[in-house]
């Protein structure tokens, strides 16, 4: 028999999948809706005039830059029906913009074939235009076709070498095929096409923000590679090591300006200046223990429970820095993250330290 925990969580599992099914059938019901207007023959429902066109995209992109993808799908199908009412030059470009934006939101439901269909509707339009370019590329690498992808990235830029998401895309292209320094030139070339953090709907963070997080794992990896060498590292490794390691970090750092909050930043962040610490505390002979200190100071600032972060500091400021109300100060709050009895002697033991030492100076 289940217990009342295991009950409770199959009810709640239960409610997520029933939400899911129900996001998924709206979802559904909104493209069955604009597939109406797509059919020919038969009792075909009237179009939309072409007068609403220009409301229908503009609630459509507020609908898509909210990642309602539901509403958004339905809004560009009636801008499309009314587009095409009166097909011109003049109102190409939307026509363009709709069939794009369709075709992604199918990408973005992994309905792959119907968007290959809607995006070959755009390339009638303007098959060089960069967003069609753009868009076939991600198809194809969500196909896996990684080669096809890159060359469709590559005409974008071949059109306009500022497109800081083609950049981008060929950075992740060129990363996940290990080739850390093709990858690096285009992270870089995307950091500085998008100076002002433009917001993507489609992607979790500004394509400047996320260049700056893969080229500092993009770093990362070329500083691992220096593990594996057979020979004595020279000074000139070191120099390029600390670079790459400082660049890592301060990549990190403007990443999280752009992004606040994001996890993966944070966790990268963390992660590095760890190392970093580390790094400073096997120096302390030529390097001060405050440096590392400030490092672990920054870890709780982006993470105040990180009780190895608090615990390192602690054991700077009792052993090192002779500070022992600041060491007690610190395993206070590690007692209160992790309240284990050991915690609590070592208090107690500098609680008795501290006030011998408070009597000394009286």
């Amino acid at each position: 028999m289940k217990s009342v925990e295991q009950a409770k969580k199959g009810s709640f599992f239960s409610f997520n999948r029933w939400l899911i099914c129900t996001e998924i059938v709206a979802i559904i019901g909104f493209v069955l809706l604009a597939a109406l207007y797509t059919q020919r023959g038969g009792a075909e429902p009237e179009s939309p005039p072409f007068s609403q066109a220009e409301t229908f995209l503009a609630e459509a992109d507020a609908s898509f830059n909210k990642q309602d993808l539901g509403r958004a799908v339905f809004l560009y199908w009636q801008a499309l029906q009314a587009l095409e009412t009166e097909k011109t030059e003049g109102n190409k470009a939307d026509r363009l913009h709709a069939n794009l934006r369709i075709a992604e939101i199918y990408s973005q439901s992994s309905w792959l074939k119907d968007a290959k269909s809607r995006l070959e509707y755009a390339s009638h339009i303007q098959p060089d235009h960069e967003d069609v370019l753009l868009l076939s590329g991600k198809l194809f690498r969500d196909d896996g076709a990684k080669e096809e992808a890159a060359e469709q990235f590559l005409a974008v830029l071949d059109r306009n070498a500022d497109n800081a998401e083609a950049h981008y895309l060929l950075g992740v292209l060129y990363q996940g095929n290990k080739q850390y320094k093709e990858a690096s030139t285009h992270y870089r070339a995307a950091i500085e096409n998008d100076p002002e953090f433009i917001h993507v709907p489609s992607e979790k963070a500004p394509i400047g923000v996320l260049a700056r997080l893969q080229l500092s794992r993009t770093y990362n990896k070329m500083l691992q590679s220096y593990r594996f060498l057979d020979r004595e590292l020279t000074s000139e490794d070191m120099a390029e090591i600390t670079r790459l390691e400082a660049q890592s970090i301060n990549l990190l750092e403007q990443a999280l300006q752009g992004q606040p909050g994001m996890q993966e930043i944070v966790n990268d962040l963390i992660g590095l200046l760890y190392v970093r610490a580390n790094a400073l505390k096997r120096e302390a002979a030529t390097r001060p223990y405050a440096d590392a200190l400030e490092i672990y100071e920054r870890i709780v600032e982006l993470d105040p429970t990180e009780v190895q972060a608090w615990q390192e500091m602690a054991e700077i400021y009792e052993s090192y820095l002779r500070d022992k109300p600041k060491a007690l100060e610190m395993y206070q709050k590690i007692y209160e993250l992790a309240p284990h009895a050991t915690y609590l002697a070592i208090i107690k033991s500098l609680e008795e330290d501290v006030a011998a030492e408070n009597e000394e100076l009286e």
